[in-house]
């Protein structure tokens, strides 16, 4: 009875504390700063100028399409291109805002807002994948005291909790350090990443994987990866991620 006691204490205590912080220092939306009923979220005008999901693009490697295709005259018979790659939003408007700050200004507690707001656009696409295992896309181990935390990985945790699949991050390593994308032309983003990356054929041979990663621009850093699985045996290799450019 006692024990009871001391956690209904606890509960109330709980419920002040939050109250009071939320009247000391009120929920706001991360992109237009307005206060909002519950954290962590944005508020109803900047939710409707999110950008919307792309429709017309190559399943495989993510190029411009006219409709949907499973292979694109890009893409087609081609190992170094994922079984399937999907993507809640283009790269626009306030993803950008939010994805710039999630990685590089130090704003980490913005991955569950990404995590529900792609699971509200592709939770049924991404429950029909049914991997076997979650892997996000590593960095080296130099940028990541850098960085202080991988964002691929925190995508890839909150995944997994939806998805109840196991996260693997020992599976895929990358074993160079590579030069930031951002400024490399498409043939220097490929020669950029090419052999940087390291599977463990014990963790992912015959497995079905779901990649993750935060922004597909020219899919360079994805498709090193994928070739790198396939040689280590993975039986079938999707890509998630946040947003992707618009590109031909």
């Amino acid at each position: 009875m006692i024990e009871n006691g001391l956690e209904s204490i606890r509960t109330v205590a709980n419920k002040f504390g939050s109250s009071l912080l939320d009247f000391l220092f009120p929920p706001y939306c991360p992109l237009c700063k307005s206060t909002t009923k519950v954290a962590d979220t944005l508020c109803s005008p900047c939710l409707d100028l999110l950008p919307s999901q792309p429709q017309a693009y190559c399943l495989n490697c993510g190029g411009n399409t006219s409709q949907a295709e499973l292979g694109c005259g890009r893409c087609l018979g081609s190992i170094d291109y994922p079984d399937r790659v999907y993507f809640p939003f283009t790269y626009d408007a306030g993803i950008v805002k939010l994805l710039v700050g999630y990685k590089f200004h130090d704003r980490s507690e913005w991955c569950s807002l990404l995590a529900r707001l792609s699971w509200s656009r592709l939770e049924r696409e991404l429950c029909w994948e049914e991997p076997e295992l979650i892997l996000p896309v590593p960095l080296h181990n130099r940028r990541f005291l850098s960085r202080r935390y991988n964002q691929s990985a925190l995508l890839a945790k909150e995944l997994a909790k939806k998805l109840d699949r196991p996260l693997v991050t020992n599976g895929l390593k990358r074993i160079r350090m590579t030069k930031p994308q951002t400024k490399l032309s498409s043939q220097g983003r490929r020669d950029n990443v090419k052999g940087a990356f390291l599977a463990d054929e014990s963790v992912v041979s015959g497995r079905s994987l779901l990649l993750v990663d935060d922004v597909y621009t020219t899919g360079a850093t994805v498709s090193a990866a994928v070739v790198e699985l396939r040689r280590a045996g993975a039986k079938r290799v999707a890509v998630f991620c946040v947003a992707r450019t618009l590109q031909d």
